[in-house]
């Protein structure tokens, strides 16, 4: 098996495994394969496991195995972001050890020496302000300013207490477990951030994806020049190899050079794959990050609409509208209480107070039935993120 089949396989399998992991419960998603693979890996090779270590390791150790499989994944902890650290300093080491003397060369000039050593500080500056940033925690204190930034649909958002903090919910707010509080517009809880991303650090959580994505892209053209410097350098630009079915001598292309330096020198050319898969995939979630949010919604958000149109699916959304029949009612009680002289009487009031008319329910047929009221417009809501409104002041 080649070396780039190696490197490629085991991170196919983490992007597809991270993507059932976080898409399998989906309304779209839970009945085909995907859903299928999400129940096996949430549901029933834990239960496997968790039998069989109780019948090998007993009782007492099954529930330190747990203790320390809560603290891992299911409280906030830095050991994604040690990963992370880890990962990328032995990355960038490895490549200032065997690529950086190769820096410049025919295909890389000298403004690299300087680019290099830029983007790896900003790198690191801009990771440290996406994990440092509040991302908007909501506290006795400020809860009645974030209750006046978004108003209550009356559809996935209603007026209500969280059980767990006993304040008041804004429209958009969610009670993160892992973080132990509210956080006004949630997005998503960030393993990788040890936080929450909300309403405070979204634009922060999208700089850092951004300065990744090109980081690694940037990683692997560099990688790339380098290579391709070295089929000069090595003299691979007038080799000549034997074919294996007619037995002639023909010269080297561009790709057995390419396959050629990369068995005799793995460490950049790891460097170069490793950094371009991470570059694709990291830029895959970016846009689908942006696209979430230049329709208005959030990740939280979006299942909750797929709940809404999985809903609407099966005939089960109903709303409650207003009957027209009862303003006409109304319009002609008042016009039959006014004087001959165009004066209004005054109405005398009766012991019984009169409720209002329960209107009338009316099935949802079609998803375009809906409103987002969240949606401004994609340049508007993606402004709203990437510049947020300081909380108003309420008295």
């Amino acid at each position: 098996m080649s070396v780039v089949a190696l490197l490629l396989i085991p991170l196919g399998l983490i992007c597809l495994s991270i993507f059932v992991l976080l898409f399998g419960e989906s309304p779209r998603l839970r009945n085909g394969i995907v859903g299928k693979t999400h129940r096996l890996l949430t549901t029933t090779l834990p239960w496997f496991f968790s039998t069989t270590f109780r019948r090998v390791l007993g009782e007492r150790t099954l529930k330190r195995i747990g203790s320390c499989w809560l603290w891992m994944c299911e409280s906030r902890n830095p050991l994604l972001q040690i990963l992370f650290m880890l990962l990328t300093s032995v990355s960038i080491g490895s490549f200032m050890l065997y690529a950086w003397p190769h820096v410049p060369n025919m295909y890389l000039t000298r403004v690299h020496v300087y680019l290099i050593p830029a983007q790896i500080t900003w790198l690191y500056v801009s990771y440290y302000i996406a994990c440092a940033a509040d991302p908007g925690t909501i506290t006795a204190a400020n809860v009645n300013q974030h209750l006046a930034l978004y108003p209550h649909d009356g559809l996935i958002y209603l007026p209500k207490d969280c059980s767990t903090c006993s304040l008041a919910k804004p429209a958009r707010s969610k009670h993160c477990s892992m973080c132990k509080s509210c956080i006004a517009r949630l997005d998503h809880h960030c393993a990788w951030l040890n936080k929450c991303v909300g309403y405070n650090n979204h634009r922060y959580f999208f700089l850092f994806l951004c300065t990744l994505t090109q980081f690694c892209a940037y990683g692997a053209y560099l990688c790339v020049q380098i290579y391709h410097a070295f089929i000069y350098d090595w003299g691979l630009d007038r080799a000549y190899i034997t074919d294996r079915v007619d037995g002639e001598y023909k010269k080297m292309s561009y790709r057995q050079c390419m396959v050629y330096i990369l068995h005799r020198d793995r460490i950049i050319g790891s460097i170069g794959i490793l950094a371009f898969v991470i570059s694709i995939v990291v830029f895959i979630f970016t846009a689908y990050q942006f696209y979430l949010a230049g329709r208005g919604i959030t990740t939280n958000e979006a299942f909750k609409w797929e709940m809404l149109q999985d809903a609407i699916d099966r005939g089960e959304l109903w709303v409650t509208e207003d009957d027209p029949r009862d303003e006409l009612d109304a319009a002609a009680t008042a016009s039959s209480s006014l004087s001959s002289t165009g004066t209004k009487k005054p109405r005398q009031r009766s012991g019984k107070s009169k409720t209002a008319p329960a209107g009338r329910r009316r099935q949802v047929m079609s998803f375009a039935e809906i409103d987002n009221i969240y949606d401004h417009g994609f340049i508007s809501n993606i402004a709203e993120v990437l510049f947020p409104k300081p909380l108003p002041i309420v008295d």
